[in-house]
């Protein structure tokens, strides 16, 4: 088997076995966050174990000029603008009611909870997120396609499956998925393409963490106001 398929499958579908197991296969919050620990911690060290010891790699700190950082945060203001667009077009259309059953599972409706989990998702998880779908998953499927363009259209419908799943099971409707789905694919290739052109994910994850401000401010907004 291609070593670079190895690679991407090492880690591309980790995501979504988490949601699944977490929001359909069981209904114990401990063991739903230990399985989740158990994933990010294997998304963390899979990509670093493959590009260090299997690779024989260095290690990179993977540096951004300030020409990437402005790109970065130009993407990034200008897709939290579309999100509170779409928000504010479309958002009395979501099942509230839903969502936030869904959300009082995982504890994300206490005020302390959802202010740390936001603070996690902005800084931490879109960076690890940035760590393996922009980077390790992207180049990887530079390497198994021989195109840039069809590894970032690779990696981003890779990136939108887990979010799409669990967008389902938050009570979205078929249309709203799509919409969604269609938002997340064209970010996720946009994270890709900036990886792609400045060779850092410290870029792609400004512009990441940027819109999950967004994210997370209408999220409150649902939720608390």
């Amino acid at each position: 088997m291609n070593r670079h398929l190895v690679a991407i499958s090492l880690v591309a579908f980790i995501p979504t076995l988490s949601i699944l197991f977490t929001l359909n296969y069981n209904d114990d919050e401990l063991t739903s966050q230990i399985f989740f620990m158990a994933c990010k911690l294997w998304l963390l060290v899979a990509p670093a174990y493959w590009y260090l010891r299997v690779e024989g790699n260095a290690i990179s700190r993977s540096p951004a000029d300030k020409e990437g950082l402005i790109m970065a945060a130009i993407t990034g203001i200008l897709m939290s603008v579309i999100i509170v667009l779409m928000w504010l077009m479309f958002g009395d259309t979501i099942d509230t009611a839903s969502m936030l059953a869904e959300m009082e599972t995982t504890g994300l409706t206490d005020i302390r909870i959802y202010i740390a989990g936001m603070i996690y998702w902005i800084f931490l998880n879109s960076l690890l997120e940035e760590y393996v779908f922009r980077w390790f998953v992207t180049t990887k499927g530079i390497d198994l396609l021989g195109s840039e363009l069809a590894a970032i259209i690779l990696s981003a419908g890779l990136f939108t499956l887990h979010h799409a799943i669990a967008l389902h099971y938050f009570g979205f409707v078929w249309w709203q998925t799509i919409m969604a789905c269609f938002g997340l694919l064209s970010a996720a290739a946009i994270w890709s393409w900036l990886y792609v052109r400045y060779k850092s994910i410290w870029v792609c994850w400004l512009s990441h963490a940027i819109c999950d401000i967004a994210v997370f401010g209408i999220g409150y907004i649902i939720i608390f106001g």
